[in-house]
């Protein structure tokens, strides 16, 4: 379920992007999360050009020879198409504090990136476990002056390394707080910030009942694809995070969760 959330935030953070292309090489596009305890998956696609002069090469994303190298153990896993891209190995377990090394051969080049597996962050707290708005809108009288104190997140992050927060609603009926706002969000996030607590702002929540509050631990290279994206134009396909002789991105990642439960007074 993490995974889920994660993805989802990283697919509402690139929609909406155009993609610019100038000085056309042809490269695959890498898109690769690494979660602890899981098995790993890779997707690799083409970077496809706007106008019809330029020239693709003739590799099949679904017939390449991807590879993860566990570094500590020297072992390497041979990853097997499932098709649109998509490459996995169910025999490879990521685990904490390793490094991994993705490889493949693509038109004439090694394509190569490295990432570790973070630890999961430690000793998240909540200040409250619920808190009380009133509803806005034709059904309600509360306003943005009668909100409760924000929402005080702590953990401890000893190296200062990076985090993010995303809040997610996981009531199957919504209900929402502004009654006049038809597109509210079940979700929201924070930038990647490399502190040790947080304060949600009780305006950013836009429907009743439980939310799960996630706190993932990042790696540079996502901050980095994460700032490149977030201050740009750039789609996934113009972002070279980590990955030698290819765009996009290949990291890991790692996350523990809290619930709050948002009511009426």
């Amino acid at each position: 379920m993490n995974k889920i959330f994660f993805l989802i935030a990283l697919c509402l953070l690139m929609s909406c992007k155009q993609t610019v292309i100038t000085g056309f090489q042809d490269k695959p596009v890498v898109e690769s999360y690494l979660y602890a305890d899981e098995s790993p998956t890779v997707k690799v696609s083409k970077l496809i050009p706007f106008t019809s002069d330029m020239s693709l090469s003739d590799m099949d994303v679904n017939k390449l020879s991807v590879d993860i190298t566990d570094v500590t153990s020297g072992k390497k896993y041979t990853l097997s198409s499932t098709g649109n891209g998509v490459y996995a190995n169910s025999t490879l377990t990521i685990s904490s504090g390793k490094t991994y090394v993705l490889s493949f051969p693509y038109n004439g080049q090694v394509v190569s990136a490295t990432t570790v597996a973070p630890a999961k962050p430690q000793n998240m707290t909540l200040s409250a476990s619920n808190i009380s708005i009133a509803q806005r809108g034709s059904t309600g009288t509360g306003g943005f002056s009668d909100m409760p104190d924000p929402i005080q997140i702590n953990w401890t992050n000893d190296d200062g390394s990076f985090y993010f927060i995303y809040v997610k609603n996981v009531e199957s009926v919504k209900v929402p707080i502004d009654t006049k706002s038809p597109n509210a969000k079940d979700f929201f996030r924070n930038q990647p910030i490399s502190a040790s607590s947080y304060e949600l702002n009780p305006r950013s929540f836009q429907f009743y009942g439980q939310h799960r509050i996630i706190l993932y631990k990042i790696e540079p290279e996502y901050v980095l694809f994460f700032q490149e994206n977030s201050s740009s134009s750039l789609s996934i396909s113009e972002i070279k995070a980590n990955v030698i002789n290819g765009l996009g991105i290949f990291t890991a990642v790692s996350s523990v969760s809290a619930y709050l439960y948002v009511g009426k007074p």
